[in-house]
């Protein structure tokens, strides 16, 4: 009787080419072709961890050696208070990397929880595989300190919208403070609504519903990424002093 023909086991070195094409599709690493990708990976000893739904995937205050890569899936970070409510910092889909500002700190620990919100496999790349990349390639280096200033900078802007009660109220400041940027009524808006709705704390839905309504009041008229006010004195009273 004939038995059907197991498939033959993968090797390291395919192993690694399969993370390294994972891995490719994550800015920064987007940089660094798939070979030297692979080779970094056969020089030190990373982990992948896979994660059902709800799992922790790391806890607030774990030391943070090893830069956590999401190669797929969703997560959050989440922050708990004293009485165990809990507060979503961010949401994260895959491929990005998690915390990078974090992993080279004097205290470098884990500012916050991260929870598995559908199922994931996480990269966890050892501090050194990063320095290595870094010295190899200064593209490299140039983009993942692009990718922590623009992480720094969406945190800065969320703790500046932060003083604002609702949603409305922090969207029209938002704007109005682009356009003063800008110097110009026509803006480009500096985020996505993805990310622009992390910074806010709210669902993308959300948030878009209250750009329709402003749309719908004639303060603002926008296509895409481009919005023009219609009316920045009426975007002015919706913002307290």
């Amino acid at each position: 009787m004939l038995h059907p023909r197991q498939p033959k086991p993968r090797s390291t070195p395919d192993i690694q080419f399969h993370l390294a094409d994972s891995l490719a599709r994550c800015h920064p690493f987007s940089i660094v072709p798939r070979e030297q990708l692979a080779a970094a990976l056969a020089r030190h000893h990373y982990r992948l961890n896979r994660y059902r739904r709800d799992a922790i995937m790391a806890f607030r205050g774990d030391h943070y050696d090893r830069l956590l890569v999401l190669l797929s899936g969703t997560a959050r970070s989440e922050m708990s208070s004293y009485h165990g409510k809990r507060y979503t910092v961010a949401e994260h889909s895959a491929p990005c990397v998690l915390a990078p500002a974090f992993l080279f700190g004097a205290a470098n620990t884990l500012p916050v929880s991260i929870v598995c919100t559908a199922d994931a496999e996480l990269l966890r790349l050892p501090r050194s595989t990063v320095v290595d990349l870094c010295r190899q390639h200064g593209a490299f280096l140039q983009a993942f300190l692009s990718e922590v200033s623009d992480r720094l900078a969406a945190l800065a802007e969320k703790l500046r919208l932060s003083r604002l009660a609702t949603l409305r109220e922090r969207v029209a400041d938002y704007l109005l403070d682009a356009s003063d940027v800008q110097g110009t009524r026509t803006v480009q808006l500096p985020h996505s609504r993805q990310a622009l709705a992390e910074i806010m704390g709210v669902t993308r839905p959300a948030l878009s519903r209250v750009f329709s309504e402003l749309a719908e009041a004639q303060l603002i008229q926008y296509d895409r990424g481009a919005l023009q006010i219609l009316n920045p004195d009426g975007l002015r009273q919706l913002v307290p002093e």
